[in-house]
């Protein structure tokens, strides 16, 4: 018999400055999540999270991405920013310097929230299998 082995989860970073994108890649990398990159208008990329700075960029990723949650990632932690994301309608925030542990509980936090209603909308069956 073989052993079954957990799927990565999967970071999608979204019109990140470079320097930033990063060094949150080398956070999530070390967290064992596949980090892919998307600056192009298309949805072509799956993931279970998207993280964007905020502004148009958060717009935009919750437009190509409407399944998603979007965690505004900011150079600076500022509360006024983390709130204004908040309101604009990001799931989450971060800042570095990024922790694995931190990183970890935002996927979990924020995708398995996904993957629990996405389940739950295709039956009582699927939802239990989610949890």
């Amino acid at each position: 018999m073989g052993s079954r082995t957990p799927l990565a989860r999967r970071a999608i970073l979204f019109h990140l400055e470079e320097k930033l994108e990063a060094e949150l890649a080398a956070s999530l990398n070390a967290a064992s999540f596949e980090v892919h990159r998307h600056e192009s208008a298309s949805p072509a990329v799956s993931g279970d999270l998207v993280f964007c700075t905020t502004g148009p960029a958060l717009h935009m990723a919750q437009a190509l991405f409407p399944h998603l949650p979007v965690i505004v990632v900011s150079r600076l932690p500022e509360t006024a920013e983390w709130l204004d994301a908040l309101e604009a309608g990001a799931a989450d925030y971060c800042a570095p310097p990024f922790e694995v542990v931190h990183l970890r509980w935002l996927i979990e936090t924020h995708a398995g929230e996904t993957r629990r209603s996405v389940a739950a909308s295709q039956g009582p069956s699927a939802a239990f299998a989610a949890a």
